[in-house]
């Protein structure tokens, strides 16, 4: 246990410069929360920017760090629950110039420390809270850890008003089962409370104005992320790396929007920004093996040479309205990346930047929208482009099922058939590519893509959640051909034996339906079998066998 303080928040420290030990953690709350040696290192320097950054006053960032299982689970307890293998700190730095202070600065950063990636919600509590932690001090944190208490277990699906230090947010915690992207609950107010400030996605922190340098070369980022491709991102300041990293994790996947229970999921590692002082720095850097499949936000001009290896490079404009030229990589070999602002890469994209993306462009530049429409539309887009290529796949799969006539109530129920990439590539004729030709490119273009795609990580996790989803079905299409079946018939001539391994099989089936579906009027049937198959075994073994099959 790492005595957290609830699923929403795990901790808020607060981490110091001191002039002669450098970054510390000054305070935690709860005190008793557990880190090691190395995760405290790693986040005192992750909670403030590079020097050479040259940040001053308030900045806002979050970055990821991986756990450090030393004194934990180990990481192949962990292996299957990915999320829960990194903290995400959301940091509110400032920097005060000042004779009285030692250096002639004040530098605190002020960190909230949780499981979940939920960046605009967290960003904005902690733009709320450690304003009111520098004017007040401790007392802030106190309050601040009662009201996150007060918000029970986070519960998808589920639309929230909580409140903050004398605020109130409304958001909505989005669930698979959601459709369209569903706003936050309205809920009648007090003529004294607060107004709601309320968040339309509690991922997602303006995509637009966070992509625009690069929305002429969003088709070719998108393909980068889809296929897991090492990427770094060099900024002028934590914030600026943030916010691009985070924004080019979802390309592929709209976190805060499922389509018909369609999902990619970017499944790489990604920081959203890094140090030199960080415990992966050699993983990362290192030069004897290909570049790790990760996103890396940077802000020293050092990484220029320590990831040079790395083949897709995009170097921020201090001007953020400034869209960036692709170009040859070679041009900044040997630099620092104090170089020129631009997208380096070598990379030929499969599909053609198509017409909604320049009508998009060419709209904006006629037109000033407000943001949340020009955040709507980029988001579109980018669900179409993701909708469009996950069709063929899932019709694919569809075709995989075994058919419901083919399953047997008295033995194992079916699985989901292999999926074999070159039987898929075949499958790819010009009827099922038609959507893709008219959206995107041409048919070559798109196998070349499915295939580089089928070996990505991506792909894999995605497609181990469908066959997980459609396991599953099968295992409820097989229990309601169970409990519709005849079991008289089945039982006749069947010795006393294969009547007691078909009661423990009922049994094994009606517990994977409470899991399942919990109302599901089966269960009734299932018991109906147990109750006819217990009469017809030994009376004496029925009376050992009664009390394991009292089911509830």
């Amino acid at each position: 246990m790492t005595n957290e303080i609830s699923s929403w928040v795990s901790a808020v420290a607060v981490v110091n410069f001191d002039l002669e030990l450098g970054q510390s953690i000054e305070h935690i709350e709860p005190s008793s929360f557990l880190l090691t040696e190395k995760e405290r290192l790693n986040i005192c320097y992750l909670s403030f920017p590079d020097s050479n950054s040259g940040c001053s006053g308030d900045t806002c960032y979050h970055f990821r760090v991986r756990k450090d299982y030393s004194l934990r689970e180990s990481r192949d307890m962990m292996s299957s629950q990915h999320e829960n293998q990194y903290y995400y700190g959301y940091v509110f730095f400032r920097q005060v110039k000042g004779e009285q202070f030692k250096r002639g600065y004040f530098q605190k950063s002020f960190v909230l420390l949780t499981k979940k990636p939920y960046v605009n919600l967290f960003s904005n509590i902690v733009q709320i809270t450690a304003p009111q932690f520098f004017d007040s001090g401790q007392v802030a944190i106190e309050v601040a850890l009662h009201n996150f208490m007060s918000w029970g277990e986070i519960t998808p699906g589920k639309s929230y008003q909580v409140p903050l230090l004398g605020q109130v947010l409304a958001f909505h915690i989005p669930s698979i089962k959601d459709k369209g992207q569903p706003k936050p609950k309205e809920f009648p107010n007090h003529a004294l409370a607060p107004k709601p400030l309320v968040l339309r996605s509690i991922f997602e922190c303006n995509p637009y104005s966070t992509l625009k340098p690069l929305l002429p070369h969003i088709s070719i980022l998108w393909e980068l992320v889809l296929l897991g491709e090492p990427i770094v991102v060099f900024g002028g300041s934590p914030k600026e790396t943030s916010s691009l990293v985070q924004a080019l994790v979802s390309l592929i996947a709209p976190l805060s929007i499922m389509i018909c229970q369609i999902c990619i999921r970017y499944v790489n590692d990604y920081r959203p920004y890094f140090t030199i002082h960080d415990s992966e720095f050699q993983e990362f850097t290192s030069k004897t093996h290909p570049p790790s499949r990760v996103i890396l936000g940077v802000t020293n001009p050092y990484f220029g040479k320590a990831l040079q290896h790395f083949p897709h490079l995009i170097i921020l404009d201090s001007d953020p309205d400034k869209q960036l030229k692709i170009l040859n990589p070679k041009e900044h070999v040997n630099s620092s990346l104090k170089g020129k602002p631009g997208f380096y890469t070598r990379y030929k994209p499969h599909l053609v930047r198509d017409k909604q993306i320049k009508k998009l462009l060419r709209t904006t530049n006629e037109h000033q929208r407000p943001s949340e429409v020009e955040d709507i539309m980029l988001r579109r887009y980018l669900n179409e482009l993701t909708h469009t290529l996950v069709i063929p796949l899932e019709q694919y799969i569809s075709s995989l099922m075994p058919l419901q006539k083919t399953i047997n109530p008295f033995r194992q129920p079916p699985l989901l058939q292999p999926f074999v990439p070159e039987h898929f590539i075949a499958y790819l004729t010009e009827t099922v590519l038609k959507v893709n030709i008219e959206l995107k490119g041409h048919k070559a273009s798109w196998r070349d893509l499915y295939r580089r795609f089928l070996k990505s990580s991506n792909f894999e996790y995605w497609f181990t959640q469908k066959r997980l989803e459609a396991n599953k079905r099968l295992e409820m299409l097989h229990i309601q051909e169970l409990g519709d079946s005849d079991i008289y018939s089945w039982m006749k001539d069947k010795h006393e034996v294969e009547i007691v391994d078909m009661l423990l099989w009922i049994r094994d089936r009606y517990e994977l339906l409470r899991k399942y579906d919990s109302q599901s009027n089966l269960k009734e049937d299932l018991k109906n079998h147990i109750k006819t198959l217990l009469e017809v075994i030994p009376s004496d073994l029925q009376t050992n066998l009664k009390p394991a099959f009292t089911l509830d």
